[in-house]
């Protein structure tokens, strides 16, 4: 048993050596063959990682929003085929405050104004996105004051005029400065920075850095204007739940509770919309894995034509060599070991395009990473799959050339020249 594993091992062996030495043999013709698996393989890696990139972009978007949450918009809900009732959509503070006392479950809600801004200080500027909100913002979205403090209820309640600034907007204004305790103007009034936010990094090509955080009755007073109907209303509520709370169920008794509010009837539309995030998560997924299969199914064409590549190459090759195929069999070689010459050939060929091509892939992905902030993933599995599915390649189109080589007349074979 053991005897006869070691010929099979030593013959694979030697059948790699003889395809290494064919290869070198027409150096050039197995580069320009190779070339064909390499962008294929390069082209499918990439369209793998990059899907798995937008899945976790995706993702990560979605949980610096926060976990186990729900949204809440003042948007008409467009229903499934239900008779509008509403021309604009409702949601204010005290729907917030009934939502928290009447609905089970919740850690806590934060009400929100959103605005843009401009911010001054000392000759510099930066425009970014201001969210008026609670201290409830904090906890929901998983955010929290690196330095100095978040925002209180005090600071609510006396419609302060203090800011949290995200880390971008600090170092855009102050450089490596401390801004706690400075002061900026935002649209020529005087706020004081009371603390800056940890960074949540970048998601699919948003800084989520690039905020700055103010009480929301600061902001209702000072920045809203004319843009709400009603001086409670609010642009967005977040819920957030306790862990092991159902989201779906939790949705239901809110819609419920919201319906009833509104005393909206049988189908009339609701005139808000409640998202939650395991909807969100569930349907990116859905959204990235068509992405990803598109991508890869378009990347795989490139794979097709290298591999009809190397079966014109190997038909080729095994023509030129007939007279050794043929003096071979003379010497007692069995048909099989042909085919395993010539299948290990086509193999080789593919493994090393394979290789060049995953390595391509890697320094593509890298460089995405790096300088267009979209992680592109290539794992160990990812790299391993990569080069066994290029030897799987070249044993399926290395496969008829192979065959037909074993098949020869040995006769016939040395009659050629």
């Amino acid at each position: 048993m053991i005897g006869n594993m070691g010929q099979k091992v030593s013959g694979w062996l030697v059948n790699i050596a003889i395809a290494i030495t064919a290869l070198r043999t027409n150096l050039m013709r197995s580069i320009l063959t190779t070339l064909g698996v390499m962008i294929g393989v390069f082209a499918v890696t990439l369209a793998v990682a990059v899907g798995s990139g937008a899945q976790v972009s995706v993702m990560q978007s979605i949980n610096a929003l926060g976990s186990n949450m729900a949204l809440i918009f003042p948007q008409p809900d467009t229903g499934e085929g239900g008779r509008r009732s509403f021309d604009r959509g409702r949601l204010t503070m005290r729907d917030a405050r009934a939502i928290e006392k009447q609905i089970g479950g919740i850690d806590d809600i934060a009400p929100q104004l959103r605005t843009n801004i401009q911010l001054v200080v000392a000759g510099r500027n930066a425009s970014t996105n201001a969210v008026g909100t609670t201290p409830g913002y904090g906890k929901v979205s998983n955010l929290v004051a690196e330095n100095g403090r978040f925002i209180s209820e005090a600071d609510v309640r006396s419609a302060a005029r203090v800011v949290v600034l995200g880390p971008t907007v600090a170092r855009k204004l102050f450089g490596d400065f401390d801004p706690v305790g400075e002061t900026i103007r935002i649209n020529r009034a005087p706020f004081n920075v009371i603390g800056v936010t940890e960074s949540k990094g970048s998601s699919f090509g948003n800084d989520n850095d690039d905020i700055a955080l103010m009480p929301i009755s600061t902001m209702r007073q000072r920045f809203s204007g004319d843009s709400l109907a009603g001086p409670d209303d609010l642009q967005v509520l977040f819920v957030g739940f306790q862990d092991g709370i159902s989201l779906p169920e939790a949705k239901r008794e809110m819609t419920k509770l919201l319906r009833e509010r509104y005393r909206v009837r049988g189908k009339d539309i609701n005139p808000f919309t409640i998202r939650t995030t395991e909807e969100f998560m569930k349907e990116s997924a859905q959204v990235t894995g068509i992405f990803q299969i598109v991508l890869v199914a378009i990347a795989s064409i490139s794979l097709l034509v290298g591999g009809i590549g190397i079966m014109n190459i190997m038909l080729v090759s095994v023509t030129e060599r007939t007279r050794e195929i043929g003096l071979r069999m003379a010497l007692g070689a069995k048909r099989s070991d042909i085919r395993n010459q010539f299948l290990v050939e086509a193999a080789v060929l593919c493994v090393i395009g394979g290789a060049m091509g995953l390595i391509l892939a890697i320094a593509g992905g890298t460089a995405l990473t790096v300088y267009a902030d979209f992680p592109v993933p290539i794992g160990v599995g990812v790299s391993i799959g990569a080069i066994i599915f290029s030897a799987v390649i070249g044993l399926l189109f290395g496969g008829y050339p192979a065959v037909r080589a074993s098949r020869l007349s040995p006769i016939e074979a040395l009659r050629s020249e």
